[in-house]
């Protein structure tokens, strides 16, 4: 959904299946994106704040925003 200035992407969950703090996300490829270090929002469809293993190039963001991560 977003990124922030540290980085970090802002991902809506797309259940209220609970994901832990430190679950690995993976993309659509299975290439391994971050892990979950916070989870805000409503309890129905939380918020994830994913810190990358890489601080994501401007043109790896803009490919990034709207695109579906999978957790492990």
């Amino acid at each position: 959904m977003a990124i922030a200035a540290t980085g970090a992407l802002t991902v809506r969950a797309a259940s209220s299946e609970v994901v832990p703090e430190g679950t690995n996300v993976r993309d659509v490829r299975g290439g391994l994106r971050g892990r979950v270090v916070r989870v805000f929002g409503p309890v129905a469809r939380p918020y994830l704040s994913v810190r990358p293993r890489a601080t994501p190039t401007p043109a790896e963001a803009v490919a990034l925003l709207g695109a579906t991560v999978v957790r492990e």
